[in-house]
């Protein structure tokens, strides 16, 4: 039993749209809310992708990015603050990590397909020498 979920997080840290596409199904088939069930993927992923971009810079690199990463995730909230501040709209801090973390999933998603395009390229030009 073990082994299969520590499987199944490796599978999702490799291929982080796959815990998407299992989190909105096994949530639109509980909910029956199609919104609910996308938002609520796109959170749980989210996860995924950093730690997915993280082994990613780590394979390509042979250096440790989390303090990076932290500086980007912490800055992406002073940003997001800076925002809401600007528009004067009176939010809580609820609002405020929600729109961060849901900015992060479009964020680390590109992130996580360039790195995948740039690694991949980077392979087949070693190869290929």
């Amino acid at each position: 039993m073990v082994d299969v979920l520590l499987g199944s997080l490796a599978t999702f840290v490799t291929v982080p749209i796959l815990a998407w596409i299992a989190v909105y199904w096994i949530t639109k088939r509980l909910t029956k809310k199609k919104k609910r069930s996308f938002l609520l993927a796109t959170d749980v992923t989210t996860f995924f992708l950093i730690l997915s971009v993280l082994v990613i810079m780590y394979t390509i690199w042979s250096l440790s990015f989390i303090w990076p990463i932290m500086v980007v995730l912490l800055l992406v909230v002073i940003g997001i603050t800076f925002v809401f501040w600007k528009q004067d709209k009176d939010v809580g801090i609820y609002q405020i990590i929600k729109t961060s973390w849901r900015f992060n999933f479009l964020l680390f998603s590109t992130g996580y397909l360039f790195l995948c395009l740039y690694g991949l390229i980077i392979r087949v030009i070693n190869i290929g020498w």
